[in-house]
């Protein structure tokens, strides 16, 4: 199998400067996440490798977490603009992964998708003489971790709709309204118009329950993905959560067309 490699290029790109961009918007709050967190860090898994995920709660000095935000902003961009090298994606995904697990209370669903992807990521091919030319066992490898970020993408989805559906209030309509009068989140005004929170409560549901089957046929997949960033921005925007709309998206190329750009509106049509 040949490796779409603009999809992983961009894939790459988009992941990096996610991780650049969410790093640095979290600078102002960086005291309160990293240096002194408001609630003390989760005990570390029993086992050797809590060391390499749990260090900063485990062996690390203070302090040390707030040199690897920086160190991880350097990386991060290196690899927008360079193409990725294995090496330097394993040391990313070491310093976020402890960052993510040291400051758990912060994170989201993105961060968490972003980690397991970056994971991967390590595994795939860094410049398209590579996706094209690999041989046995590294074309092996190199597929494998294709495919998991992208069965990744589905697994999210469907396990967020599948979540939904045990409780009450997504089934009742009434979820988002709820969400909306939260004050943390908003918009409050969309709580006084129940039909509206309604019909976006359930429009979110069968998004999120159709994605995972609708990308892949190419007819239904570029519309899926149009409404998913639609979705992703949308409450991103209105809900303060554009940090985790926007990890969703950046792994959306995984799931562009073999040999497909995906830099430009018209070509995501064409996804």
């Amino acid at each position: 199998m040949i490796l779409p490699w603009r999809s992983i290029r961009w894939l790459q790109r988009g992941v990096h400067l996610w991780l650049f961009g969410y790093l640095l918007s979290s600078l102002p709050a960086a005291e309160w996440i990293w240096l002194h967190p408001a609630v003390p860090p989760l005990p570390a898994p029993p086992g050797p490798a809590s060391l390499l995920t749990h260090a900063f709660s485990t062996w690390a000095p203070p302090g040390s977490a707030i040199i690897a935000v920086f160190a991880l902003m350097v990386l991060a961009l290196r690899s927008v603009v360079l193409p990725s090298r294995w090496y330097i994606t394993l040391v990313e995904w070491i310093l976020f992964s402890n960052l993510v697990n040291f400051a758990w209370l912060a994170s989201s669903g993105g961060n968490q998708l972003i980690a397991n992807v970056l994971f991967w990521m390590i595994l795939l091919p860094g410049r398209e003489e590579a996706a094209r030319m690999a041989t046995w066992p590294k074309a092996v490898w190199q597929g494998a971790a294709f495919w998991i970020i992208r069965f990744q993408l589905l697994v999210a989805y469907a396990v967020t709709a599948l979540d939904k559906l045990t409780g009450t209030h997504w089934l009742a309509g009434d979820a988002v309204g709820i969400v909306a009068t939260d004050t943390s989140y908003g918009p409050a005004w969309l709580a006084s118009v129940p039909l509206l929170a309604a019909m976006v409560n359930y429009a979110v549901l069968l998004f999120q329950l159709t994605f995972p089957v609708a990308v892949w046929w190419a007819p239904t997949r570029r519309w899926w993905m149009w409404m998913g960033v639609l979705f992703h921005l949308v409450t991103g925007i209105t809900f303060g959560i554009l940090d985790m709309g926007l990890a969703f998206l950046v792994v959306y190329p995984i799931w562009s067309r073999q040999g497909e750009r995906i830099g430009t509106a018209t070509e995501l049509v064409r996804a």
